[in-house]
């Protein structure tokens, strides 16, 4: 039977939270300009809880080392930067989104935890979406890449990235939930969900979304039903076709003026420059000293490209910019981990049929990192620890299967 709310300690229930304030946070921020406004509110709440909870509630353990490595590497590179506070600024929203994994890790170690994870980020989804709708009944928000057809709010259609995190666990949420009206209703916001990622027409979210729902259907082992489920899902794609079809070709055609611009324009846009910055910052990196190359320079701050100043905006050169070679395997080295041990618990319980939906739901969110780090996530807090988060807590709760079926002696240890 699930645990109730009231049976968890006040810390879990914060813990829990965390995804609804940064949700709420995000979307806010645009209307309360200004220093002290609540997405700088919701950085210095946590980064407080988050000193807290590692100097006191911390326990070691192997998994989440590489993590507090990569945090202490970018915490010492910050010091040889040529604007220190700017660098540690902009780590401190870096080192949130890593320890993000840490509390995950630790926090959601039993199904019933995980499961209350789960509704959290149902809560979210529905937060966005409601978002959405409010945008457009009201006419609060502004037009993305020309097009005032479909509005997103004050904050565009960026808050799509994050509703592919949360949509890519509304899978295995399904299998678990047994209210039947709940599963229903979020079913509608799954379904709602994927169509207003199509609509915002962003390309990182959409590329994601496919990306992240191909690996999870290859490596699910409820492949059969989802193919079952595939005929309902085309034919009510087909019947609402005439509601979304014309909006989605006009939004299309708006995209398609934005990024058919020249060479010259391109590098001068902020929005579509992220191309040349890859070519820029791999022949920066190769004509460099080899301590540059390594450990990079000025870490987190803007690079001159050709006389045009601009953050790094893609994660992987982010990482080779201003932490070096060094810096971008570390990065990499987090996932690699996490998705090194999953598997191996995948491979001893080959027949637990949870433990393998987590680990194609682990892969999925991997692979959508993968995709949506050519955007960039390092320099916010939400993207990046929406997924380190959740991975933390898909990990902690496998690992939970996997130590039951040990003292079973129905497995051996690794």
């Amino acid at each position: 039977m699930l645990a109730r709310l009231k049976q968890f300690d006040r810390l879990f229930l914060f813990i829990l939270m965390i995804p609804i304030i940064n949700v709420v946070s995000s979307l806010a921020t645009p209307f309360f300009p200004g220093f002290l406004n609540p997405g700088v509110i919701r950085g210095i709440l946590i980064s407080l809880f988050l000193v807290w909870f590692m100097v006191v509630k911390y326990k070691t353990n192997v998994i989440t080392i590489p993590s507090l490595i990569f945090a202490v590497y970018l915490f010492i590179l910050c010091w040889f930067s040529s604007e220190q506070t700017t660098s540690l600024y902009i780590y401190n929203k870096v080192a949130i989104t890593i320890l993000m994994f840490v509390v995950g890790f630790q926090a959601f170690n039993s199904p019933d935890r995980f499961f209350w994870l789960l509704r959290s980020v149902v809560i979210c989804l529905f937060i966005l979406e409601l978002y959405f709708v409010y945008s457009n009944l009201t006419g609060v928000g502004r037009k993305t890449y020309f097009d005032d057809s479909i509005l997103f709010g004050e904050s565009g259609v960026n808050f799509t990235k994050a509703m592919v995190i949360f949509l890519l666990v509304i899978p295995i949420y399904l299998r678990l939930e047994t209210n039947p009206r709940i599963s229903i209703f979020v079913l509608i916001l799954f379904l709602t969900g994927i169509l207003i990622v199509l609509l915002g027409m962003k390309r990182s979210a959409i590329l994601a979304m496919i990306f992240g729902f191909l690996v999870y259907v290859l490596l699910t082992p409820y492949k059969s039903r989802l193919i079952q489920f595939l005929p309902v899902i085309l034919v009510l794609s087909l019947i609402t076709s005439p509601i979304y079809l014309p909006i989605i070709e006009k939004r299309f055609e708006s995209r398609q003026q934005l990024v058919s611009m020249s060479y010259k324009q391109l590098q001068e846009s902020e929005t579509e420059g992220r191309l040349l910055e890859v070519q820029f910052t791999i022949d920066e990196a190769l004509e460099a000293g080899i301590d540059r190359l390594l450990f990079g320079f000025d870490v987190f701050l803007k690079k001159d490209f050709k006389g045009h100043k601009r953050m790094l905006h893609v994660d992987y050169m982010n990482m080779l910019g201003g932490a070096g070679i060094v810096g971008l395997i570390l990065f990499l080295f987090v996932y690699y981990k996490i998705f090194q041990l999953a598997n191996r618990i995948r491979k001893k319980l080959v027949n637990h049929s949870q433990v393998n939906e987590m680990f194609a739901t682990i892969c999925a969110l991997i692979g959508v990192q993968a995709f949506l780090s050519i955007g960039g996530t390092m320099q916010g807090v939400n993207l990046r620890g929406y997924i380190l988060f959740l991975l933390g807590g898909l990990l902690s709760v496998s690992i939970f299967y996997f130590q039951q079926r040990i003292q079973k002696n129905e497995v051996d240890k690794f």
